[in-house]
């Protein structure tokens, strides 16, 4: 007769969970309280100094998230802005234990969170990282576990409270990033394909689900309606402008991407899953889970093959690579039960490669330590080749204000030549002066926290890595009436110097900088 398993002879999957959240929570607190900010995230915070119903590129959800614990702890930090996103993904765990309890069973449900856990796109970014993809993921399970109770279990008895709740978190899921909405096409491809769910067609809940969710979204068209739907426009024309006709490399080189950013070997099993979701012998949890899953996998990485923009944004999918973990930690239970010894050394060794690897990436962007490595490292990680430079905070930048006799100036503002740089500084300032982004092709939500327009007749401050001043004046010299270095400031990690910043005092606003979109910016309150 068969042994049980070591791990049910021990303690209980809910148990084996919880305790997956509680250390692994307690490792991006840490890892969230140490390592600085990326490009998104210094920009999501300058977002967050400006509340609003909605943002250029995003819905406010996970802005506003930040907003509020700004609002709440008075300070600035790392961890101000990220502890709701750290909560929210112990909250995305759960969440996929119960669904994956639901489905398949107690210990399935508990590898499926812990192989979610292993993959550092959702460890680490997700995990941890202010933007939107945290909320998503939560309102996103949230949400499939209400259709899961609706379209699998036998006629619930007051179905009209579950699509309620179902809509709900639809709308909380669309609020966070407009991916949610491919929740919708994936349960009606379900219902298309089962003979005995399309009665839903002619039931009243789905439509009450998409009023509510439709509801909920309407501060995000409210916005946009007031800025000629720039954002709608914008997202959905994303790296159009760059089209080059099918780029099968593109798609081959977002794939790499995605495998990447899971684990490739974990990224494998995966695709395996969604094909195995559609095979004759499928059981109804699997082709559920498929038929979620299908389409931002599908959709997003077919957008690859045309838009260079998508063959960089690796991440996009990862909403229906998270769905499938549910059937993968079916599959690896089964197999740890059966005794394949593939399983029972191959686990164990992705949760210490996956842990290792995390502590290494996570230890080098809080200090830059890989480049006091062998020669032949320091050298692969010279110059822009260290891509976790963007994470390197410009904290010397205060400093430098402070000295120079800058900060808390009513009659000066702060301006960079591009957004992600101009997030960089807002960070570095702590909100202590208005930053702009003066960019003729991309200042992102910048045109719209503040207007050029206001600061006419007054003195810029420019941030810029370029030494030029001759350059400088080329790009900004007819818009001032004046513009003189103001000298470098050095940034790095760890007390390394890895980079080099130049302030210039742009005297006298002339004429407002044009900026993009066809759109005037507000003006600040």
């Amino acid at each position: 007769m068969a042994k049980p398993p070591a791990e049910a002879r021990a303690i209980s999957p809910e148990a084996a969970t919880l305790g997956l959240i509680l250390l692994s929570g307690a490792l991006r607190f840490a890892a969230g309280a140490w390592a600085g900010l990326c490009y998104g995230e210094s920009y999501y915070f300058a977002c967050a100094l400006h509340p609003s119903l909605g943002y250029f590129d995003h819905p406010p959800l996970s802005i506003l998230l930040a907003s509020w614990s700004l609002h709440v702890a008075g300070h600035v930090g790392h961890l101000v802005l990220r502890w709701p996103f750290i909560v929210l993904f112990a909250g995305t765990t759960w969440l996929l234990f119960v669904i994956g309890r639901k489905l398949f069973g107690g210990w399935p449900g508990f590898y499926a969170a812990l192989l979610m856990n292993l993959a550092p796109v959702f460890s680490l970014s997700v995990g941890i990282f202010l933007q939107p993809d945290g909320p998503l993921m939560f309102f996103w399970l949230a949400c499939v576990w209400c259709l899961a109770h609706l379209l699998l279990d036998p006629p619930a008895t007051r179905p009209l409270r579950w699509w309620a709740v179902a809509g709900t978190m639809l709308g909380l899921g669309m609020l966070s990033k407009y991916t949610a909405v491919l929740l919708v096409v994936g349960a009606f491809l379900w219902v298309l394909v089962r003979r005995d769910q399309r009665r839903w067609l002619a039931h009243p809940g789905p439509y009450l689900a998409l009023a509510i969710a439709a509801g909920l979204f309407t501060p995000v068209l409210l916005w946009n309606e007031r800025h000629h739907w720039i954002s709608f426009a914008w997202q959905s024309t994303r790296g159009l402008d760059e089209l080059q006709g099918i780029r099968l490399d593109w798609m081959l080189r977002n794939i790499a991407g995605q495998a990447v950013e899971v684990l490739p070997w974990i990224w494998l099993a995966l695709v395996v899953e969604l094909c195995r979701s559609f095979g004759r012998q499928a059981g109804p949890e699997r082709r559920f889970i498929g038929c979620l899953a299908l389409v931002p996998i599908v959709l997003f990485t077919a957008v690859s093959a045309y838009a260079a923009t998508g063959q960089r944004h690796f991440h996009w999918g990862m909403a229906g690579y998270l769905l499938l973990f549910l059937p993968l930690g079916a599959s690896v239970h089964r197999a740890i039960e059966r005794g394949q010894r593939v399983y029972r050394w191959g686990l164990p060794a992705t949760v210490v490669l996956s842990f290792g690897f995390m502590m290494v990436v996570t230890t080098h962007v809080a200090t830059g330590w890989l480049k006091d490595g062998p020669a032949w490292l320091s050298r692969a990680l010279a110059g822009d080749n260290d891509g976790t430079l963007e994470c390197v905070d410009l904290t010397s930048l205060e400093r430098a204000f402070r000295e120079r006799g800058l900060l808390a100036r009513r009659d000066l503002f702060v301006f960079s030549e591009w957004w992600f740089r101009a997030g960089k500084v807002d960070y570095a300032l702590k909100g202590q002066l208005p930053v702009l982004a003066l960019s003729s092709s991309d200042p992102r939500g910048f045109a719209f926290f503040d207007s050029p327009e206001r600061w006419l007749g007054k003195d810029g401050i420019l941030v810029t890595p370029k030494p030029s001043l001759a350059e400088v004046i080329g790009r900004y010299g007819e818009y001032f009436s004046r513009i003189e270095p103001l000298g470098s400031v050095p940034v790095g990690r760890s007390g390394r110097h890895e980079a080099t910043l130049y302030l210039y005092r742009c005297e006298r606003l002339k004429r407002p900088y044009p900026l993009p979109y066809g759109v005037g910016a507000e003006p600040a309150s």
